[in-house]
This record gives structure tokens, C-alpha cells and sequence, in this order.
């Protein structure tokens, strides 16, 4: 794999946080003649020329955290609450920093709401390592030793004395995680389960230290398997670890780096090359002499001149009101190099202290009733957790001047006067409830859920300014402060640096509050016009009735699915533990059975070792590392059949990602309040229409495997109700079909036939297909859908590279319109920058001018694919690009179906739950189930009328299993 391209992936934060108290001791740090600090971006962009000079990276991420309150936060208070706020100064650096990363550099910066830089690094790592790149990552944090493999390619740049520490950057493989902490990456999590981390306030077990905690884990393997040997422990070791038992499952869920971070859009892997020109303007500015001399260097490494395109990656639309930047006086570098960004005006809202005064403000709310004009809401709260926030105020904004804007303080601590919260929230309540008064939000489903909490219905939401901008470019940035940039050219105060070193804004004196809430509803109400006028051209009209129609009244369908949660049997979960932790020990002594010795199974270099030294498999299906041989998944399936441990192997990662990922993790997130778990449901996401989830990530409940869906069964509804799963079947290929008018596909699913069979049929040439043979014409069904070639093809399905050309040759003779259609697609969006769904939903595509942008504008058919497909990196787009219309269109049919359905809901005793993917589980009390079942197939297949009938799959059961 050494020939593989090499990605540079940045723990920003942690290199930013060293870059500045490397410099800061130093006289006080780095700063312009004019006051503008630059000792984090000396810093950093110094050792980021340095680790590219010499890795030579073909590609370069960085990933910084948001600042905000993550998972991690809502499962443990305490977490990191020991680390003070860092200086103001630092803060307004990295916003310089980061404008220069990605427009100068062109190098995506990417951040998640919820969750921390470390947890994006994986994602990110992950996806480059399923595009065949190898990963290097650079970060003075050990957390990230969890996500070192040999077998991937994948290996830390550790900045064990900061880039100016003297002793460099080390490189960390898994030997060299070994020699530090004398565990294996994947023991990591649970060292740190054990000894706790005091750096983050993670408590682990009290008294037991890294000597001990790794005895144990060498002992037993694992945090599971040492509770289940906790009898052959010494006593007084065993009685330690008895008496923390909790706060040891607690830590490692705190201490595990999550892979399922929802990626809006996977960020592009390879250098753009950077903005010379804005580069040396940006360097100037920031009188970085040392390293203005040094462009040379930067065109070396980076990849050139080229036109500047920024490259901010935002992972997660999440709860944004905050996503703003620093006070009045600070001065931030604009992206074009010109002067600093104006910080926006001052405004200076009524402050609503008495009842007469809410009294007053209520009867002028009254008067605002025009749908045009909607009063812009916001609330300022304690928690990015609705079920744990408490509100500390509201802001509300009818009109342009500070007279038309209020805030009304309900929680701040020492405020007087301030009115009483209960009294306060009685009195607004009516006019909250009322559909008659029209109200835009910035993310109204987190204010929803927020008033939910508080025991207050929201209706009359005419604009959520968040799901508008969404529509309008499903990859941007949607943050109120990206839109004031975007749209105003001024950043407004950031809510990290409103706070401050307040743990929340309840601490944060009336006065400031007031201000920075008045800035979240002025520029909500001014965004809503806008947004709203440019829904109303785009597209002729089509986003609009989109937006009207499907994505508004969705959102108050998701809020109250998240706020209803699903019920976890953790009980349950415990003993599926404890039965899978027996399991893998049984699959372990079977693995050192068949190999003829035992070695470690979570050691890539012990297993390779295993099956091409000692077993002496073949070599050529591997690939060489620099520790031995890749042993990842896609070499063992290629290894399958070669030898009995092989498969012993598969299962046992299986089993250990289900038990780690899904079975352990889940208690943790159950909310104590209600006992439930409460997913969220991103609506302003994924570049294709789709709802993703996070805390916990329930899109990704497995359903293969027997024990699998055994996880299923730990989810369960209200006491004596039943659960119900609604599935689309073939939606997607239902949606082809339809799209591009193919005859055989059409005729098919009119008839009810088996359209699986059908293509396995056409692929042999014949009338009776097996079981086997059928799968091969479903593989090829969904897999044309998916841009799949014939190596994917060949790898798929066990047939040969020449045989799978063959039959792709066949499908393509048979299906003509198919390819015809999804070739269409790939030229509209060369053509005219964007591909459309039924509903009229755009993804849009942005190709460099000097690459596949130069088609831009050109007669679509005119242009030569086959040129086109062979762009490298940008040809990849081609193929999301003609998926875009389908995947897009089936993410609109069942948002429309779930709007409709909870209308029909309303008077029958059940409730809406989750979706996922093509499918909607609900609960019902058990008299109401036919009715319901009938109900909601029936909605499902109605929604749309397309050439081909709909089918859904509708079943229920005690648990969501028995109901899939």
C-alpha cells in the first residue's frame, strides 16, 4: 500500500492550543503593529509546512471542535469541566486561522456540532481509508491511539512535545502504542476505562493506576471481560473495581472516539492547490515575515496555484445559533485580505423586567400577523440538550430599529429584577400556541423541544431560516453567522466568547445576554426575507412548495419523535453482553484451534503473521505494511475460503464492533428523565434530501446477523403497546424505474413480478434462476444505482472480473433507458451545476474551473462522459451525481409520507418513532394495531403517484425485531 495516496489528517484544536502556549510564554506571544494576535497561526501553519515537508501528503484535513457542549457532556456533566476558557485572544486567532486554512490553502476545515474534533478525525479517516488512502495523523492527543491500524495504513504524527518541545513528531503505530502505553489501540478505550483521564475529568476506577489497569487488560482482553472474571481478580483489586463498576462503562463511553459522525458530504480527500496570491496577501496582512518567505515552500507542498475555492466542511447542521464570533472591539481578517469584518451594529433591545411590561410587549406581538413579516423567536438556554436545558431567556424581533426587539430574562443567576420563569412563560404561552401569529426561527426544532420541555406548545412557524438555506445549498454552511457573513458582511459575537469562562450563559450578565440574543432574532427575521424570496425564484417555484410543503411541517413531526424517544430494555443489553463476550472468548480459543497456536486477534501484525508466515496463504491477496501485511476486511473476504480461521476471524470483529458499538454503548444514552432513548434527527444535513441521526446514531442499528438483530430486540415500546416497522420495498429501484421509463422494469412492477428474478433471468439467459442466482441479479439491481463497476461487480457476487463485464454488458443491452438516464444525469450536472429530485429538490455540484467546470454551460449531450469520468478525484462526483435524483427523491417521498401520517395519527393511540432509511417504526396500544397498520401502508404507498405502484412491508411485534 505504500504507492497508496497519503492523507494528513489535523487534530486543529490540539495543534492550535500548542502553537499558542508556545509562543504566549514568550513575551506575551505573537501580534500584528495593529494588535491583531497571530501566535496560533505562526504556530501552526510553521508546523504544518514542517510535517508536510516531510510526509509529503497528498491530501490535508484539518478538524477543529466547535466549542460547544457535545454527547459526551449530556452523558456526563463533569466532562472537562475542570479546563478553564481559553484566553479571548486565542479564539479570535483561530478565526483567522481557519479563514486562511480554507482560502488560502484550500484545505477543508471541518467541524460537528455535538461532537469533538477527534470523533470528525475519525469519520474522516475511515472514509479516506474506504477510498484506498493511507492516514497519517497529527495530534499531541494519545485519544487518538485508538484509531491507529497497522492493517489500514492508519498511524498518528505524535506531538509528544509540541512543535517546539524539542522532541518532535513521532511517529505511532501500533507497536509504538505498545511500547507507550503497553496496550494494544484497541485496548485504549479501555485503559483509559480503568485509570480515568484527568486532563477531561473522565473518573475511571478509583485506585487503580496504568500498571494495574494494563496487568488486568493483558490478563482478560477487555473492561467486559475482566468484570466477567472479577472473581479471580486480587481482592482488593476486585473490590475496587466492583465499587466503580458504573463509573467504569460511564468512562470508556466517554473516553471511545465515535466513527459515526453524520458526514454532511464526505470532504474531498486531494490538495485543490492553494490562492497564491491570497496566501501572500493573508501572510502580509498578519506580518508573518518568517513564513512569508516560505511561499515557495507552501506551493510545494500544497499543490500550486490555483483559483480559490473555500473549503469549510460543516458535518452536522445540528443546533446552530451560536456559530458567531467575537465582541465589538476584536478585528477579523476577511477572507479577500481587505479590511477586518465588520463586527454588525449594536443593538440594544427592550428589556422585559416587570409584568407590565411583558403585558405591553404581548399585546404589540398580538398586532404582527402578517405570514410576510413573521416575528423572529429565539431562546437562550443552559444545555444543547432540550431535555436537560432550562431557559434563561427569550428574544423576540418584529421590526428593524432596537424598539422592535425585546428579550425577556427568565434565568439568569443574580439578575433584578428579572420576572418569575413559571408567571412569565403563563402569560406567553397563548400567543407561542397560536398558528394565527406567524414566527420564524433559526432551528425551530431545538426551541421546540425547548418549550416542550417547559411545558409549551409552538405553532404559527411560518420560516425556520436554517431549513430554508438548507435547500437552497445542502452542502454549505447554514449558522446564523455564516449567513450574516454570507449575506450582511459582518460576523456577530460567538457564544463561546459571550460566555467566556461562565460555564453557561446564566452566569452572563442581563445587559450582554440581551445583546447577543437581539442579534440572533434580527438577523433571523432580516435572513427570512431573503431566503425567503430566493426559495421563491430558484427553481421555478419547485424549492418553494418543497420547503412549504414537506421540510417545515416535517419539523415539528421530527421534534416530536425525538421528544417521545424509543424504550431500551438495558437489562437486556447486559446479558446480550455478557453472551457475546462468551461468544467471542469461545470464537478466540476456535481461531488459536485452527491457526495451530494462539496470537492476538486484535493485532493486524499477529494476524498477518498468522496467515501468511505460519499458515502461508496467499500472499498476493494482501497488501505489504510497513509492520507485515493489511489483514483488513476486504483482504479476509478475499482470503474466505482459503482456511477455516479466516472466517472465525470476520465473525469475531463482527461481534466486537456489535458488542463496542451498539450493545455496551446504548445504556449510557438512555435520558434519565424519561427512560428513553431520544435520538436526533438532522434535518439540514446530508447532501441528498436524507434524515441522519445522531446520539445515539440509530440510522446504523445493524440487521444482517443473527445476533445483530438481537440488538433489535432491546428496543421496545410504551408498556403493553406494540412496536409496528413500515418498510419501502425496492423504493429506490421503484424510483428508477419511473424516472427513466424502462420498459422491462416498468411492465415488471405493474405485473407484481419479481424484478430480482427478472434481471438474474436476462443476466443467464434463462427462465429458471436459484435462490443464488437471484441475489446476483439484486446485487447488480442496487449496485448500477450506485455507479458499481464490474471489479465491485466481481468482488460482490465471487464471479470473475471477465464474467462480471459480461453480464454488465448484458444488463445494459437489456436496460438501456437505465444507463441512459443516469448518464443524463451526469451531464446536467457538468452542464448546469446541479441535478434535481421528483419534488424538485437540487444537489448541486462544484467542479473546479480548470477541471470539470469548464463544461459548465455547455450543451449537455455534447459533452464526452467517458473524458469526463476519467478527472480523477472530481470524476467520483459523475456518480453522486446520477444517484442524486433517486437516492434524493426517495428522501423526499417518505418525509412527505411521515408529515402526512402524523396528521393521521392524531386521534388513534400511536405515535411515531424513528425512521430509518426506507422504513418507520411506530408504536401502538395493541387494540389500535390493524388500524394503524392498514393506516400507515396505505399513506405510504399513496403519497406519490408514480408509473409503478409503491409496496410497503408492515409488521408488528413485542420488540423492534420480531416487528422487522
Amino acid at each position: 500500500m505504500a504507492d497508496a495516496p497519503l492523507l494528513l489528517l489535523v487534530d486543529g484544536h490540539s495543534l492550535a492550543f500548542r502553537s499558542y502556549y508556545a509562543l504566549a510564554k514568550r513575551n506575551g506571544g505573537l501580534s500584528t503593529s495593529g494588535g491583531i494576535p497571530t501566535s496560533v497561526t505562526h504556530g501552526f501553519l510553521k508546523a504544518l509546512l514542517e510535517t508536510a515537508q516531510e510526509w509529503q501528503p497528498q491530501g490535508v484535513i484539518i478538524a477543529f471542535d466547535t466549542g460547544q457542549p457535545t454527547f459526551r457532556h449530556q452523558l456526563d456533566p463533569a466532562y472537562k469541566a475542570n479546563r478553564g476558557a481559553a484566553p479571548e485572544e486565542f479564539h479570535q486567532d483561530v478565526q483567522n486561522l481557519q479563514h486562511l486554512l480554507r482560502e488560502a490553502l484550500r484545505l477543508p476545515v471541518c467541524t460537528a456540532p455535538g461532537f469533538e474534533a477527534d470523533d470528525v478525525i475519525a469519520a474522516v479517516a475511515r472514509h479516506a481509508v474506504e477510498q484506498g488512502w493511507r492516514v497519517r495523523i497529527l495530534s499531541g492527543d494519545r485519544d487518538l491511539f485508538q484509531l491507529v491500524d497497522d492493517g489500514k495504513d492508519v498511524a498518528c504524527l505524535y506531538m509528544g512535545g509540541g512543535p517546539y518541545g524539542g522532541r518532535g513528531i513521532s511517529l505511532v503505530d501500533e507497536a509504538a502504542v505498545w511500547r507507550q502505553l503497553g496496550v494494544a489501540p484497541h485496548q485504549v478505550v479501555d485503559l483509559k476505562a480503568l485509570t480515568g483521564d484527568s486532563s477531561d475529568n473522565i473518573p475511571g476506577v478509583r485506585g487503580v493506576g496504568p500498571k494495574s489497569a494494563v496487568t488486568l487488560l493483558a490478563d482478560h482482553g477487555d473492561l467486559d471481560a475482566i468484570y466477567s472474571a472479577l472473581v479471580t481478580v486480587k481482592p482488593g483489586l476486585a473490590k475496587k473495581l466492583d465499587a466503580d463498576r458504573d463509573s467504569a462503562f460511564r468512562s470508556r463511553t466517554l473516553a471511545r472516539i465515535q466513527v459515526d459522525v453524520p458526514l454532511a458530504e464526505p470532504p474531498p480527500l486531494a490538495l485543490a492547490g492553494l490562492d497564491g496570491t491570497a496566501l501572500a496577501t493573508r501572510l502580509r496582512q498578519l506580518e508573518l515575515q518568517s513564513l512569508s518567505r516560505q511561499l515557495e515552500a507552501f506551493r510545494r507542498c500544497f499543490g500550486g496555484d490555483t483559483m480559490a475555492q473555500p473549503h469549510g466542511l460543516h458535518l452536522d447542521a445540528g443546533h446552530e445559533p451560536h456559530e458567531h464570533d467575537e465582541h465589538e472591539e476584536a478585528q477579523l481578517l476577511p477572507p479577500d485580505g481587505g479590511d477586518p469584518i465588520p463586527r454588525g451594529p449594536r443593538l440594544d433591545p427592550r428589556l422585559i423586567t416587570t409584568e407590565a411590561a411583558l403585558a405591553t410587549l404581548l399585546a404589540r406581538l398580538e398586532t404582527c400577523g402578517n405570514p410576510a413579516e413573521p416575528v423572529a423567536l429565539d431562546t437562550e438556554t443552559t444545555s444543547l440538550n432540550p431535555f436537560q436545558a432550562q431557559l434563561v431567556g427569550i428574544g423576540v424581533c418584529w421590526g428593524e430599529n432596537n424598539d422592535d426587539m425585546a428579550y425577556i430574562p427568565l434565568g439568569h443567576q443574580d439578575a433584578n429584577p428579572q420576572l418569575d420563569r413559571d408567571l412569565a412563560l403563563a402569560r406567553m404561552a397563548p400567543w407561542l400556541a397560536s398558528a394565527e401569529h406567524p414566527k420564524c426561527l433559526q432551528n425551530a426544532k431545538y426551541d421546540r423541544l425547548v418549550l416542550l420541555h417547559h411545558g409549551l406548545r409552538l405553532n404559527g412557524v411560518v420560516m425556520d431560516t436554517l431549513l430554508a438555506d438548507y435547500l437552497l445549498d445542502p452542502a454549505g454552511r447554514h449558522g446564523l453567522g455564516d449567513m450574516a457573513q454570507r449575506h450582511f458582511g459582518f460576523l456577530p459575537t460567538s457564544f463561546q466568547e459571550l460566555v467566556g469562562n461562565h460555564k453557561t450563559i446564566a452566569a452572563v450578565e442581563v445587559e450582554a445576554a440581551a445583546r447577543y440574543c437581539a442579534m440572533d432574532v434580527h438577523l433571523t427575521r432580516r435572513l427570512a426575507a431573503i431566503l425567503r424570496q430566493a426559495l421563491a425564484t430558484a427553481g421555478g417555484g419547485q424549492l418553494e412548495r418543497l420547503f412549504t410543503d414537506v421540510e417545515m411541517p416535517l419539523e415539528p413531526v421530527l421534534a416530536q419523535m425525538e421528544a417521545t424517544g424509543i424504550s431500551v430494555d438495558c437489562g437486556y443489553l447486559k446479558t446480550l453482553s455478557q453472551q457475546l463476550a462468551r461468544q467471542l472468548e469461545q470464537l478466540e480459543q476456535q481461531a488459536h484451534g485452527a491457526a495451530g497456536r494462539p496470537f492476538n486477534l486484535a493485532s493486524p501484525k499477529q494476524l498477518g503473521q498468522i496467515l501468511f508466515e505460519t499458515l502461508q496463504l496467499d500472499r498476493r491477496k494482501s497488501r505489504k505494511t510497513k509492520t507485515g501485511y493489511s489483514t483488513d476486511a476486504v483482504v479476509l473476504e478475499r482470503l474466505a475460503g482459503d482456511h477455516p480461521v479466516v472466517s472465525i476471524i470476520l465473525q469475531h470483529r463482527t461481534l466486537s464492533k456489535l458488542k463496542g458499538t451498539y450493545v455496551d454503548a446504548l445504556p449510557a444514552l438512555v435520558e434519565p428523565t424519561t427512560g428513553r432513548v431520544h435520538t436526533d434527527f438532522n434535518q439540514a444535513v446530508t447532501a441528498t434530501g436524507r434524515l441522519s441521526s445522531s446520539n445515539p446514531n440509530l440510522q446504523n442499528i445493524p440487521v444482517r446477523t443473527a445476533f445483530s438483530r438481537q440488538v433489535r430486540q432491546a428496543f421496545l415500546p410504551k408498556p403493553g403497546w406494540q412496536l409496528i416497522s413500515a418498510d419501502y420495498s425496492q423504493i429506490e429501484l421503484r424510483i428508477l424505474a419511473h424516472l427513466c421509463g424502462e420498459p422491462l422494469l416498468l411492465e415488471a412492477y405493474n405485473r407484481g413480478d419479481d424484478v430480482h428474478r427478472l434481471t438474474a433471468q436476462v443476466l443467464l439467459d434463462r427462465k429458471e434462476v436459484s435462490a443464488e442466482e437471484r441475489r446476483l441479479g439484486k446485487t447488480i439491481n442496487f449496485g448500477v444505482i450506485y455507479g458499481m463497476g464490474s471489479q465491485r461487480f466481481a468482488r460482490a457476487t465471487g464471479v470473475s472480473r471477465a464474467e462480471a463485464q459480461e453480464f454488465l454488458g448484458r444488463y445494459h443491452s437489456r436496460y438501456p433507458r437505465v444507463f441512459a438516464f443516469l448518464e443524463l444525469q451526469e451531464r446536467l450536472a457538468l452542464s448546469q451545476g446541479y441535478v434535481e429530485t421528483l419534488l424538485g429538490r437540487r444537489r448541486l455540484f462544484h467542479f473546479a474551473p480548470q477541471g470539470l467546470g469548464r463544461h459548465r454551460g455547455c450543451d449537455p449531450m455534447a459533452i464526452d462522459l467517458n473524458q469526463a469520468r476519467r478527472g480523477g478525484l472530481e470524476a467520483q462526483q459523475l456518480r453522486a451525481a446520477a444517484n442524486a435524483p433517486i437516492q434524493g427523491s426517495s428522501a423526499d417521498i417518505i418525509k412527505l409520507a411521515m408529515v402526512r401520517l402524523h396528521d393521521a395519527l392524531d386521534p388513534l393511540p400511536a405515535r411515531l418513532l424513528l425512521q430509518v432509511h426506507d422504513e418507520l417504526v411506530l408504536e401502538a396500544a395493541p387494540e389500535a394495531c390493524a388500524q394503524v397498520m392498514e393506516l400507515v401502508r396505505r399513506t405510504m404507498e399513496t403519497v406519490v403517484a408514480l408509473r409503478v405502484p409503491l409496496r410497503v412491508e408492515a409488521r408488528s411485534g413485542s420488540n423492534w425485531m420480531e416487528a422487522k
